[in-house]
């Protein structure tokens, strides 16, 4: 159970099929590890109520239960299998033929330029469903909506205004989880004691899919061994990998963005290319097996006409979805439904060679996709990361760790492909919370632009701080060539804001006197908003005889730079 007065990072996948949440944990510190090698706990990805770790992103409206209560002004929204079976009663058309009801277009069509007249309803339904997903969140964590933080991801292709609607969808989501939770009273009393103030956001981030999934795997986090030696050259506190490529399979298409990074100490991640191709998404290759299994049970059953029937469609198609998950951990699976068509039932075994053989056309597309980034680009991948279902499938992660990639390093054995994405967005959500710059202010931003999402604008660091190792005797003209030949980066130019850096500092060559004639400094490096190099603070009350200690550099997003030396209180600079 969570402490009351605690925020709950959560993060939230909006996949083009399923989504997923999960729990962040803020019971820990980011602490680097050597290379690449991220050991830090894991969030939690919540389950539903049917049990399962992902929901049917799907939103539908419980018209049997209108007509009981004979209330057609109230409605009542249901969400996932439930409202693919609705569906199939109205005999409406399956949804990979049309997607009109799932979250994502709904969120996507509410928040275009060009409103339609039903943008209101989409609104209200997809705001229905983030309030179901922030009730999963609250009954897990034992916490109250108003004490949620979300980061939600959204695909990189995403409009500006895609990226705003879905945090108003998600915040609406929230507040409707909240309002029923909260009695009216209560509720005006406090609306009124707020006064004119500002909320504090239930949406801090928005951030891409491939991003999340970084993330995820901790890429962000490991970027330094952690002990910075001031005898050592430049070259031995750069990081362990240069250019990541992560491939999202998922049932809308087959996404590869190639990441690289602003520099070797830098957690900014550059997008240098992304490519999609939705002819080899995970809803062409749950076609190919239900056109498969309705072939076979026509030539079997003598009957015609399987896939013209709407409510065999949804049967079919759900059996299928099931039967691909089986196949991803076992040799064979029969796909089978009661009663599919005039009364006959199904049961059609599939082998794993079989499926294979059933998707080789869609697997040879994403295999030219792919190898235009193993060869065409002249990079050679130091990390490749998989999301996406897809890739749970044997013969898609054969294709690309050991076909394609066979010498980049996997990531973490512990994140499943399916949900890495919340994964990474749980963990983000949880690394803002941590920030002593988010606490400090009660957990409220202190930043003037407000929720950054909604526009595309990030803060970064103008310029390099770093910390540098200076004789008494230099002048001011050879302090700046100390400080260009031998200062080590801490927040690199680039760096989101708000940053925190922990570091250990040591010095190889030196004994107990190795500070008797000189002194340890936070400099500015040339670059950016830096003029020229520069001394800005002097790290003092240091125990020589440790010849180590621990630094804490810290930058707002206001531009405030604190630094504290072995835990102790914070000097603002």
């Amino acid at each position: 159970m969570s402490n009351p007065t605690e925020l709950i990072p959560i993060g939230i996948d909006l996949g083009s099929l399923h989504a997923r949440v999960a729990i962040g944990n803020l019971n820990h510190k980011n602490i680097p590890a050597d290379g690449l090698v991220d050991t830090l706990p894991l969030p939690n990805i919540i389950s539903n109520a049917q049990g399962s770790r992902y929901t049917l992103a799907l939103v539908g409206t419980d018209k049997a239960n209108e007509e009981a209560n004979g209330n057609a002004e109230e409605t009542r929204h249901i969400f996932g299998e439930a409202a693919r079976r609705a569906l199939a009663r109205e005999k409406k058309p399956p949804i990979s033929k049309d997607p009109s009801s799932m979250v994502r277009e709904l969120v996507r069509s509410s928040s275009s330029v060009e409103k339609v007249d039903d943008s209101a309803e989409k609104a209200s339904k997809a705001a229905a469903f983030f309030s179901h997903l922030t009730e999963l969140a609250c009954d897990a964590s034992s916490a109250h909506p108003s004490k949620l933080r979300t980061v939600v991801s959204v695909p990189v292709a995403s409009t500006p205004e895609e990226q705003a609607g879905i945090v108003e969808t998600v915040k609406r989501g929230i507040d409707e989880a909240l309002a029923a939770r909260q009695p009216a009273k209560e509720a005006k009393s406090k609306k009124k004691k707020k006064g004119a103030a500002e909320e504090e956001p239930s949406v801090m981030a928005v951030i891409t899919d491939p991003a999340a999934v970084c993330i995820a795997h901790g890429l962000t986090e490991i970027e330094h061994p952690g002990i910075v030696d001031l005898a050592g050259s430049k070259d031995e506190t750069t990081s362990s990998w240069k250019n990541a490529l992560v491939i999202d399979w998922g049932a809308s298409g087959l996404t590869a963005t190639h990441f690289s990074r602003a520099s070797g100490n830098s957690t900014l991640l550059n997008i240098v290319r992304n490519v999609n191709d939705s002819s080899c998404s995970g809803s062409a290759i749950i076609s190919a097996l239900a056109k498969h299994c309705a072939s076979m049970f026509e030539r079997k059953s003598r009957v015609s006409g399987v896939l013209d029937s709407k409510k065999a469609c949804h049967r079919l198609e759900m059996a299928c979805e099931s039967a691909v998950r089986t196949l991803s951990r076992a040799p064979t699976v029969t796909v089978a439904v009661d009663g599919l068509f005039e009364g006959i039932d199904m049961n059609v075994p599939i082998s794993r060679p079989r499926f294979d053989m059933l998707i080789s056309g869609i697997m040879r597309k994403a295999e030219t996709l792919l190898q235009t980034f193993a060869g065409g680009e002249g990079v050679d991948f130091d990390v490749v990361l998989l999301a996406g279902n897809v890739c749970d499938m044997p013969s898609a992660s054969t294709l690309i760790r050991t076909k394609l990639f066979p010498n980049a390093n996997a990531g973490r054995g512990d994140v499943p492909p399916d949900e890495a994405v919340a994964i990474g967005c749980a963990r983000h959500a949880a690394s803002i919370l941590s920030c002593d710059t988010h606490s400090k202010h009660g957990g409220k931003r202190t930043d003037e632009a407000g929720l950054g999402p909604a526009s595309t604008k990030v803060k970064t660091c103008p310029l390099t701080i770093g910390i540098c190792r200076i004789e008494n005797a230099k002048v001011n003209g050879d302090v700046e060539e100390v400080i260009s030949k031998s200062s080590v980066p801490l927040i690199e130019i680039g760096e989101p804001l708000p940053a925190n850096i922990t570091r250990k500092i040591t010095y190889s060559n030196g004994d107990d006197s190795w500070l008797s004639d000189s002194y340890i400094a936070i400099v500015q490096v040339q670059g950016g908003a830096a003029k020229k190099n520069k001394v800005i603070g002097k790290v003092e009350g240091i125990v020589l005889e440790n010849k180590s200690f621990e630094i804490t550099v810290e930058l707002s997003s206001a531009g405030k730079l604190a630094v504290s030396v072995n835990g102790g209180p914070s000097a603002t600079l």
